[in-house]
């Protein structure tokens, strides 16, 4: 437990709508904190919606999520033109960068919002949760509370964060909170934060407490087919480009029934080809539908603070398969002995047939990945941990 009354988050986008990432995360935190401990949350943020434009799409003003207070001000400046080339020249060697061009790169990338900075500074908590460490409003806000400031990054080896103006948002918080050890490994060796008072929590895993529908209700011509999902944001970034390339020459191999779906906004088409679904965004139903039907769950991503979908597929008793890029999964991978991790197409291709050879070894490995769930990720054990992190720092 804690003494601590008030606290607010600061967080660039916070809606019901935002599937997945840092926002959701943000929401899922808040919404705990105030169910188990009692406390009072409130939730300062953009009328923004979309994470490309940062455009205005929500009312300014005072609105209740979830029984949380959420305060919105308007962004004053979107996504700028030039900020596709100052990324191209900037992060090329992001070191090199100076203070002045990094704070450039900041305001181009957006969202700006003046008087969501100038509430950042008035707003009345005991503590005041930063989230993720990216955008303007974090690192405008957090100088201006440093005492009161936990920073919760959500951060891996991407080149902002060589960014010099990221050393002086690190070194205001107060305190930090990780998702990972691989983040705090790389947040410690990149921004110099290890004697900063610290808590490695991680997010939990909310059940899913509603009736799962059959999926042939929803998808018929999955009725009966194996297949891998792959769950979030469908970005050649987050490696949806890989995953289909190495399910197609995998089927040109392995004549097989089998199939991959895609289910989440799309930003980049993946490969074309016969037995690959691309569903675009699901409800929630749809989703848990194919996560308790799916072969396995694959996240291919290279870049990854956390990944909620693993633990998502674990709580159903889910294998995953990973890419080995991706420190942080496989890590989780590596811990729970709950999957495979992937570095190249031989070994994607052995895992996937071991999985397909034998539903034993899909129930050893889905259940390995859900008691480890259970034993570290659920939001009452999550809680439980930031309560006594929070008055240790600010209550000692």
């Amino acid at each position: 437990m804690t003494n601590l009354r008030r606290v607010a988050f600061v967080t660039h986008r916070y809606s019901t709508e935002v599937i997945g990432g840092a926002e959701q995360a943000a929401r899922m935190m808040a919404e705990n904190l105030a169910r188990e401990l009692g406390l009072t949350v409130e939730v300062l943020t953009t009328t923004s919606l979309n994470a490309g434009t940062w455009k205005n799409h929500y009312p300014s003003g005072t609105e209740e999520i979830n029984g949380i207070k959420v305060r919105r001000f308007r962004v004053d400046q979107g996504r700028s033109k030039e900020f596709s080339e100052l990324s191209g020249r900037l992060l090329r060697y992001p070191r090199s960068a100076t203070l002045e061009e990094s704070e450039q790169w900041i305001d181009a990338q957006g969202p700006v919002s003046h008087s969501l900075v100038k509430a950042i500074e008035n707003v009345e908590a005991e503590v005041i949760f930063f989230f993720p460490y990216l955008y303007h409003p974090i690192v405008k806000g957090i100088a201006a509370v440093r005492d009161r400031a936990v920073l919760i990054p959500a951060a891996h080896d991407e080149p902002p964060a060589y960014l010099p103006i990221f050393q002086d948002v690190f070194q205001a918080a107060k305190a930090i909170m990780f998702q990972s050890k691989a983040e705090e490994h790389f947040v410690d060796s990149v921004l110099r934060t290890a004697d900063k008072p610290r808590l490695r929590a991680g997010l939990g895993i909310e059940k899913y407490d509603r009736p799962i529908e059959p999926l042939v209700k929803h998808l018929p011509d999955l009725d009966g087919n194996p297949f891998l999902l792959t769950l979030g944001r469908v970005d050649q970034l987050k490696g949806a480009t890989l995953l289909s390339e190495l399910f197609a020459e995998f089927k040109r191999r392995n004549p097989s029934p089998l199939k991959l779906v895609f289910a989440g906004p799309v930003t980049t088409q993946p490969v074309d080809f016969p037995d690959i679904l691309v569903l675009g965004p699901v409800s929630e139903s749809i989703k848990w539908s194919l996560l308790t039907e799916c072969t396995a769950l694959v996240n291919p991503s290279a870049f990854e603070s956390f990944s909620l979908v693993l633990f998502e597929a674990w709580s159903l008793s889910r294998p995953v398969l990973v890419n080995a890029q991706c420190l942080v999964t496989a890590d989780h991978v590596t811990d729970s002995a709950g999957g495979f991790i992937f570095s190249n197409y031989a070994e994607f291709e052995a895992q996937v047939n071991f999985l397909l050879s034998s539903s034993d070894i899909r129930q050893r490995l889905g259940l390995n990945g859900h008691n480890y769930l259970e034993k570290n990720y659920r939001w009452d054990v999550i809680v439980k941990k930031m309560g006594v992190f929070l008055t240790d720092v600010f209550n000692p």
